[in-house]
């Protein structure tokens, strides 16, 4: 990885950065939508309200799109077999998510008689391959930062997966809890909840979702940034390594043709 030339490594660099770019303005959006799921529990009514408008329910289309060509720029940025794995990893997710969304909205996109169903199968799968993405996210961030020399980054990023894993491990619990096994092909879930105890899960659930949602998306504008840092300090030595650059960028030279005053000095 480490003997590309100098271009190669800028182009990389350029690549990751508008890779993570995108995948922070998804994520972004996303944190929004699940800080207004909880806020749901204080204000219901006006949650659904916002909730039933017309643009909120294109809102995942910037999601789930961004997630897909941010997840793209990154893979095969780096020859490490264990980044090749985990970006190939993240984006075959990405293009399920797809598919996902394009079945919740088929019938906008495209109306037809057919009626696909499983919608409690389907939203609880892409709650699945979300918790497997943060991990993703997380590590491919992590690396990436320790690659530009922020070491603190491997910390936050085992948290995010300490996180995500106890995060699953609580949806998987409200996923069996909630379903009507008993109901027959498709299926469905439990109406109403049964217990008090499953409604505490599935708050649980969705604050720790939110929570590795916030890690997730610090990490990944963490790594835009630093890669902001690191093309404009490449740019810099590029400048002062330019024989050919006007001397008027020394700060202790006299550039013969600057102006004063309107005169040439």
């Amino acid at each position: 990885m480490m003997d590309l030339d100098r271009e190669q490594f800028r182009k990389t660099y350029l690549l990751s950065r508008l890779g993570f770019a995108l995948l922070a303005g998804a994520l972004v959006l996303a944190c929004g939508t699940a800080l207004l799921d909880l806020f749901g529990s204080f204000e219901p009514g006006l949650v659904l309200r916002i909730e039933r408008s017309t643009w909120f329910s294109w809102i995942d289309l910037p999601i789930v799109w961004g997630s897909l060509v941010g997840a793209s720029l990154l893979w095969g940025r780096w020859e490490a077999v264990s980044w090749q794995r985990r970006a190939g990893l993240l984006l075959v997710m990405s293009l399920a998510d797809v598919v996902l969304w394009v079945l919740d909205h088929g019938d906008a996109l495209a109306p037809r008689e057919l009626e696909i169903g499983h919608e409690w199968l389907r939203y609880h799968l892409g709650g699945a391959l979300g918790w497997a993405e943060f991990a993703l996210l997380a590590s491919l961030a992590s690396d990436y930062l320790g690659h530009l020399g922020v070491e603190e980054a491997a910390d936050s990023a085992k948290a995010v997966r300490s996180m995500a894993a106890t995060g699953a491990v609580i949806w998987m619990l409200v996923f069996c809890e909630r379903t009507h096994w008993g109901g027959g092909w498709p299926l469905r879930p439990h109406r109403p909840i049964r217990a008090f105890e499953t409604l505490l899960l599935m708050h649980g659930w969705k604050l720790i979702w939110t929570i590795t949602l916030i890690q997730v998306t610090a990490l990944v504008i963490a790594a835009t940034r630093q890669s902001s840092r690191v093309l404009e300090e490449m740019q810099r030595e590029d400048e002062a390594n330019d024989p050919l650059r006007s001397r008027s960028v020394f700060g202790d030279e006299q550039d013969p043709f600057a102006f004063a005053g309107g005169r040439t000095v």
